[in-house]
């Protein structure tokens, strides 16, 4: 590695575009204005922006230092660090909030690599030890700017770079299939249990889609109760009615000495982002809540944000900021994790939330969320049919979670000289 460069993320930048920040004042969101990226839209090396979010063109003009052409690298600023991405051309023209650093690289530079570094342990330990601020911690720019990086001429860049985006693209791939299970999921729940899509049909006399002894269970039917029109013989009720609140948690006696940690922070729209290990000594006090797989999890602070998951593995522990809805029977599992994170559901709990800056609900109100109860047949014929899409939803995560870990071990290790590019390789494939 002798010939191996150190400079700083600032050397690496052009001169006419030094690493800088976004709108401070955003002002009022309006319809067909300028795309506005902010810190939280930048997840797992891409950018995933709501596209409600468009500032005036007069905003945007006032920060034009940051209006984006296409290349460059944007980062979350804020304590949550380690989240990069690269700005892709149909993006250029949209601009960025405060929270996020635009860093626009020379071309003398391979930009891959770069966007790899700084998502590695390595820059993401040294920019937490820097971390200013008592209320909220961010990343100063000039600590930014001096971030040290380690350099390899071109081609080896080009090859690292290679190697980590195969990496990235087979955890991608998975993520990408597992959105797709989902949504497969949750259109049969909105079909069985919002819409009643073969209640209707029963009634009108159509072909209902599906085999005659489960067409059978659903009447031909409907009756009025307090959440409106619902199957007849069906029941109104709550996710109380069919799982438990925060069955579990850890006292000083049953703490263990290790604790798998589930934050709100790496628990984002349906995933566990990642899992942090703590000594009992060590671990935050909110770490508390002792999970089973087949458990529903909700953040109750900022419900809108979307910390919610369905728990796919034991041994986990989550903070006292979730709400814990364990099903009473297996055959509720899907059934309850759908109905709590059902896009309206979420929404309501949102606008139930209060606290000013960290608007809360209790946890009660998220079992109390009124929800349609089918017969248990019904749910349990839902769940024979859905049960696999979740099963392979935790084979894919799990080895996500063990491509992330090779990743993030690789580039220390290349870095170091203790792996050289050429033995690498092979771990892509």
């Amino acid at each position: 590695m002798g010939d191996w460069e150190e400079t700083s993320l600032g050397q690496l930048c052009d001169r006419e575009r030094p690493i800088t920040y976004g709108i401070v004042k955003i002002g009022a969101f309006v319809r067909d204005g300028v795309p506005v990226i902010r810190g939280g839209d930048i997840r797992e090396g891409r950018i995933v922006f709501d596209d409600d979010k468009r500032v005036t063109q007069d905003v945007s003009d006032q920060f034009a230092r940051t209006v984006l052409r296409g290349g460059e690298i944007v980062m979350n600023l804020i304590s949550e660090l380690g989240h990069t991405a690269i700005v892709p051309l149909e993006l250029a023209g949209a601009n960025v909030t405060r929270d996020v650093a635009v860093v626009a690289l020379g071309d003398d530079v391979d930009h891959e690599f770069v966007n790899h570094f700084l998502r590695s342990p390595v820059a993401v330990r040294w920019l937490k030890g820097r971390l200013q601020g008592s209320v909220t911690q961010k990343i100063n720019l000039s600590t930014l700017r001096d971030l040290p990086i380690p350099l390899p001429p071109i081609d080896e860049q080009r090859r690292i770079a290679c190697i980590l985006s195969a990496l990235d693209d087979k955890i991608e791939l998975n993520r990408r299939t597992n959105r797709t299970l989902e949504s497969i999921a949750r259109a049969i729940f909105k079909s069985w249990f919002v819409d009643f899509d073969p209640v209707r049909r029963r009634m009108e006399g159509s072909e209902v889609g599906l085999p005659p002894d489960l067409a059978a269970m659903f009447p031909a039917s409907f009756r009025e109760s307090r959440l409106g029109s619902m199957p007849d013989e069906w029941e109104s009720g709550c996710l109380g009615d069919v799982s438990a609140l925060n069955p579990e948690a850890w006292n000083k006696g049953s703490r263990p000495d290790v604790l798998h940690y589930v934050d709100l922070s790496n628990t984002k729209w349906g995933r566990i982002e990642a899992v942090v290990v703590h000594s009992g000594a060590d671990a935050p006090s909110r770490a508390q809540r002792v999970l089973r797989c087949g458990d529903t999890i909700v953040g109750t602070v900022r419900p809108g944000n979307g910390s919610y998951a369905f728990v796919s593995d034991d041994g986990l522990t989550g903070s006292t900021g979730f709400a814990v809805l364990r099903p009473a029977e297996k055959e509720y599992r899907e059934f309850v994790y759908l109905a709590t994170s059902a896009p309206d559901n979420i929404a309501a709990l949102a606008l139930l939330a209060d606290g000013g800056a960290y608007p809360a609900v209790r946890p009660e109100a998220v079992a109390a969320t009124p929800v349609v109860l089918p017969p248990r047949d019904v749910v349990a014929a839902f769940s024979r049919g859905v049960e696999p899409l979740f099963k392979r939803i935790g084979r894919n995560n799990r080895e996500c979670d063990r491509l992330v870990t090779l990743r993030d071990a690789l580039l220390p290790r290349i870095v170091s000289g203790q792996l050289a590019t050429h033995g690498a390789e092979g771990l892509a494939s």
